[in-house]
């Protein structure tokens, strides 16, 4: 596989998890919310959600420019789409930032 192909996949899978996170919520309405209208639990699990986050997303960009697509699996990207799954239902958190508990 050569640079291009890989460099447009990469661009792909960060695309992908990018849209995948943004369905369950907005990661700056998120971090907002953390910082001061969710109770103190749920702020906790906000913000370390939206950290694997940045740090995925920061792993991703950063070495899809050194061509090391596979930096982070795509288990783990799962997983931290699993969590924002899990936080959005257990915390009763909308899609606009909203949240009903």
């Amino acid at each position: 596989m050569d640079q291009q192909s890989i460099t447009q996949a990469d661009y792909e899978k960060i695309g992908r998890f990018i849209y995948g996170f943004q369905r369950h919520a907005d990661p700056e309405r998120l971090r907002a919310a953390a910082a001061g209208a969710l109770a103190p639990e749920l702020a906790e699990r906000a913000l370390a959600l939206v950290r694997r986050y940045d740090a995925a997303l920061d792993a991703l960009q950063r070495n899809t420019v050194e061509g090391m697509p596979d930096v982070v699996s795509d288990d783990e990207l799962q997983a931290i789409l699993a969590h924002a799954a899990a936080f959005v239902q257990d915390s009763g958190w909308t899609h606009g930032g909203n949240h009903s508990r």
